[in-house]
């Protein structure tokens, strides 16, 4: 991989994280003086004004990129999650402001709005440090890149396949993951009517109160609206979720991952995952013409060699024939459920099942003999030379626990995808091997192969973003896409819960300041918001567990 590519995107997120830290302990800062002086009942309120409007400032300019897009996206219908914690900074402004010229005591909620914009920054502190981490583990070691790809195998009823090959140009990371926010799209028009609401009951104030009622409804409003939970209904059940995933070996790229995996439904594998080779035992092999001992051998092992068949290995180990030594294949193809045909130093090869055999008018071992043989799961091949059958190899493939178990805990209505070139593999074969009750095999023909070979040969050229980075191969990362499909569910319910705090929120603060204004104090719309942070950091911790 790149290392150029590497230390562009490593350099590019440390900067970023160093430059949230200041924001973030700026704003810490700001929330901790501002509330120890708003504790201090005898301290003057000039004094919580002039400290609220210096900090107000201050923030805003270190924080300026975030809050001046906050507020332009918000006109523009794109908000942010910025855009209610900018518009509150604000707020805090004027409510400071009002407090250094009342002359006479007020109410000081501001710390709660810089504790908001701290809990804001944290995360995404947080969330930048995550990619860093990931950036580490996918130079450190042998990656595979997880890609969620549009496909139309018609007669399947597949759109979207998911499949995992090595990684080959070191993606980016960084970019990737800090582009999108499902909490940013589901607030287009909630955060214009959540400030909307906000500025209007706290107008109306005016009526009752004042200025000074309009200062304490605007700060203690905003205070609602630009919740704890705003960036952390996204940033803390993707973060928990992704060092889960850490352990299982994969990583998401932000939001990109979780929105690609959450319809799919179809994952590729290889026939050697399916039945890796220490599951392959090898019953017997037998000639069946003297003429062509030497020949059966070498032409067994350079076919299997050559479909890349889960029994190669175990069939190579068993001749112990050099792969050096094996003659080169020409005219090789492969048939769906018959098996292979090809040239060999001139000679007519073909290794195949019993229909393959009668296919071109060579005769197999008889019915009966066969199905002797061809008991507790065990497969058969023939290999004929020129006409004649020289030799036919009994062989058991097994089923993989891990395997078994990953896919059947996927979920049900999951389609494995199985790429062979071994006849004797069947979607019926793979079902009953592995005894799957909700997960459909299938094993695509010769034209929906050349569709994914099309895809794969995209991949490889660079052209598709992954949506996944892993240390597995396609079987490990079951439980990963599992678990990135259940995400989307989390964050939408976290986003939610959000949406729901703010305006539940909006009309409480709102009855309260028109009824009883002097109980809107900062440590109610601290607790308030508290409160509906806890559903949010529960769903996050425990409403994604590996099953």
């Amino acid at each position: 991989m790149n290392e150029e590519i590497f230390n562009e995107q490593y350099t590019a997120a440390l900067s970023a994280r160093d430059s949230i830290g200041v924001k973030t302990a700026a704003a810490g800062i700001a929330a901790l003086v501002t509330f120890i002086l708003a504790m201090i009942s005898a301290l003057p309120t000039i004094v919580n004004g002039i400290v609220g409007l210096i900090f107000a400032v201050a923030l805003f300019l270190i924080c300026l990129n975030e809050f001046s897009d906050g507020i332009v996206s918000a006109f523009r219908l794109q908000p942010s999650n910025d855009s209610l914690n900018a518009m509150a900074v604000v707020a805090a402004a004027i409510h400071s402001l009002y407090q250094i010229f009342a002359g006479q005591w007020a109410q000081t909620v501001s710390w709660v709005i810089y504790f908001s914009v701290f809990c804001s920054m944290l995360m995404k502190f947080l969330f930048v440090n995550e990619i860093l981490i990931n950036l580490n583990i996918i130079k450190k070691g042998k990656m595979y890149e997880v890609s969620a790809e549009r496909i139309t195998l018609t007669k399947r009823y597949v759109e979207q396949v998911c499949m995992v090959n090595p990684v080959v140009h070191f993606p980016t990371v960084f970019d990737t993951s800090c582009d999108g926010d499902p909490s940013e799209s589901k607030s287009k028009y909630f955060v214009p009517i959540a400030a909307g609401v906000a500025l209007l009951i706290s107008l109306i104030t005016i009526f009752i109160g004042g200025f000074g009622a309009f200062s304490l409804s605007l700060a203690a409003l905003f205070a609602i609206a630009a919740s704890f939970t705003g960036e952390t209904s996204f940033v803390l059940p993707y973060i928990a979720t992704q060092r889960r995933l850490r352990k299982l070996g994969s990583i998401l790229l932000g939001y990109h991952s979780i929105d690609a995996l959450k319809d799919t439904e179809n994952l590729i594998v290889t026939d050697t995952e399916l039945f890796p080779p220490k599951r392959v035992f090898i019953d017997k092999f037998k000639f069946r013409n003297k003429m062509y001992m030497t020949e059966a051998i070498e032409y067994t092992a350079a076919l299997l060699l050559k479909s890349d068949a889960p029994l190669k290995k175990a069939f190579m180990k068993m001749v112990s024939c050099p792969i050096d030594r094996l003659p080169p294949v020409d005219e090789w193809r492969y048939m769906r459920n018959y098996g292979i045909s090809a040239k060999i130093y001139g000679d007519d090869v073909l290794l195949g099942n019993r229909n393959l055999m009668l296919s071109y008018d060579i005769s197999p071992l008889s019915q009966e003999a066969e199905a002797s043989m061809v008991t507790k799961n065990k497969n058969m091949l023939y290999l004929a030379v020129n006409g004649e059958i020289a030799a036919y190899v009994l062989f058991t493939y097994n089923c993989d626990p891990a395997m078994k178990r990953a896919a059947e805990n996927v979920g049900e209505d999951f389609n494995l995808i199985v790429e062979t070139n071994d006849c004797t593999i069947t979607e019926t074969m793979v079902q009953k091997r592995y005894d799957l009750q909700t997960t459909k095999i299938i094993v695509p023909d010769a034209e929906e192969v050349k569709l994914i070979t099309e895809i794969r040969d995209s991949i490889a050229d660079g052209n598709n973003l992954p949506v996944m980075i892993t240390t597995k191969n396609s079987i490990g990362i079951l439980s990963s896409v599992k678990q990135a499909k259940n995400l989307m569910s989390i964050i939408d319910l976290c986003i939610l819960t959000k949406q729901a705090s703010v305006g539940f929120g909006l009309v409480l603060t709102a009855i309260a300041l028109f009824l009883a204004q002097p109980y809107v104090t900062g440590i109610w719309l601290f607790i308030f918001n508290l409160l509906w942070t806890l559903p949010v950091a529960f769903l996050a911790f425990f409403g994604n567990r590996k099953q």
